[in-house]
């Protein structure tokens, strides 16, 4: 994209997202490792994600009262800074109650991501919107990709905390690079006055909004559960789960870029149907498939090219000057459900440990149809309005 070459913003926030994504990686598979062995039963597990979900919930409300009121520059900056001593503050819990304080402080700088969104959709053409966020959502399975690997590897050897003391250097070098994002206030400011949006604005984004928070909570309800299953039911050793989450990131990499293109070429709805049926055959490897093919299939796990595809959409129905506020919106509702999803999912997992991922499975093919009928309703409405038109 000729934008990416010009703009040194651009690659500043991209570099920025790969150090943040790589710290993040080195530790997030393991957090639910990590409670269980501070002594978090399973139900107390869904516990902490449902009470990290509605912190991320209060987190994007924060961000619909700043995005598109202060330079979004400034929101990204305090957002990044904030989150810096996460990995510190997960590292001193002496139980798993005592991670909450991390847990709760990351989600609530997701107060940022709005004006993130915000600030790179306006710094591109609409027409390159989908490869954007695709190039995004690649920069993160990149990090992603090297880092869940490392992380398991040094966790093994010399323990979790380790582990999320790496993760600082990450979160610091990536909060450095932030800060160097240089002044744009055509970019950073919203074209006049920050509004709420109409009725008007919500009725094109309304089926947006609940298919993110859809394929949100099909991929969120398996996040605390997976590492757990694949450790206490299937066995295997923290870096071998490791490098399964490598293993996710590299299709995290190649089939974000192809749902980019794909999402530009045949659009957005089709893609994303297409994206969560390959997620689901990936979970069901999960489950009943035999752990010599797990590493070979964990690739269609990959949450990035659902999630790209996603915030594209949302970029390219919300207007200009809520656009913001958009992203915010399907934050908080995403995180919303999602609480109430993972806080099931506890009991779930307690009943049967392959519940939750059965379930994940379930709702993946169930949104998918659905996305799949309004692809179909959408396009019987102008044949059948072209008549008139046809028999002039």
């Amino acid at each position: 994209m000729s934008t990416l070459r010009t703009d040194s913003n651009l690659r500043t926030v991209l570099a920025a997202l790969f150090f943040w994504s790589f710290g993040i990686g080195l530790y997030e598979q393991l957090v639910p490792i990590y409670a269980r062995q501070l002594g978090a039963s399973a139900v107390q597990l869904g516990t902490l994600y449902t009470l990290r979900h509605i912190a991320l919930a209060v987190g994007f409300i924060i961000g619909w009262s700043v995005v598109d009121r202060y330079p979004r520059r400034t929101v990204m900056r305090a957002s990044w800074v904030g989150g810096a001593p996460v990995p510190l503050l997960l590292a001193a819990a002496q139980s798993y109650i005592w991670l909450l304080p991390g847990l709760l402080l990351y989600e609530v700088t997701f107060f940022g991501l709005p004006a993130l969104h915000a600030y790179v959709t306006q710094r591109v053409r609409s027409a390159d919107l989908a490869p954007m966020f695709a190039l995004m959502g690649t920069v993160s399975s990149v990090a992603f990709f090297i880092a869940p690997g490392a992380g398991g590897l040094i966790a093994d050897r010399l323990g979790i905390r380790t582990t999320l003391f790496l993760a600082s250097a990450f979160y610091l070098t990536s909060t450095v690079l932030m800060l160097r994002v240089k002044p744009d206030p055509a970019a950073e400011v919203p074209a006049g006055p920050a509004r709420r949006p109409t009725r008007a604005d919500l009725e094109g984004l309304i089926p947006v909004l609940w298919i993110t928070a859809g394929m949100t909570l099909v991929w969120v309800i398996t996040v605390p559960f997976v590492s757990p299953y694949l450790r206490e039911v299937r066995g295997l050793s923290l870096s071998y789960i490791g490098f399964l989450g490598s293993m996710q990131a590299v299709g995290g990499i190649v089939l974000t870029a192809i749902a980019g293109r794909l999402g530009n070429r045949y659009g957005v709805i089709p893609t994303l149907a297409q994206a969560l049926g390959v997620y689901a055959v990936g979970m069901l490897f999960i489950v009943f498939g035999p752990i010599a093919l797990l590493a070979f299939v964990a690739p269609l796990r990959a949450r990035a090219p659902t999630h790209s595809l996603g915030q594209a959409l949302i970029g390219s129905k919300a207007p200009a000057d809520v656009l913001g506020r958009a992203f915010a919106i399907a934050g908080a509702l995403s995180a919303i459900v999602s609480a109430v999803g993972v806080f099931l999912s506890g009991y779930a997992y307690r009943a049967n440990p392959a519940l939750p991922l059965l379930i994940s499975i379930a709702l993946a093919v169930l949104l998918g149809l659905v996305m799949l009928r309004m692809r179909t309703s959408a396009q019987a409405v102008p044949q059948a309005e072209s008549a008139p038109s046809g028999a002039r």
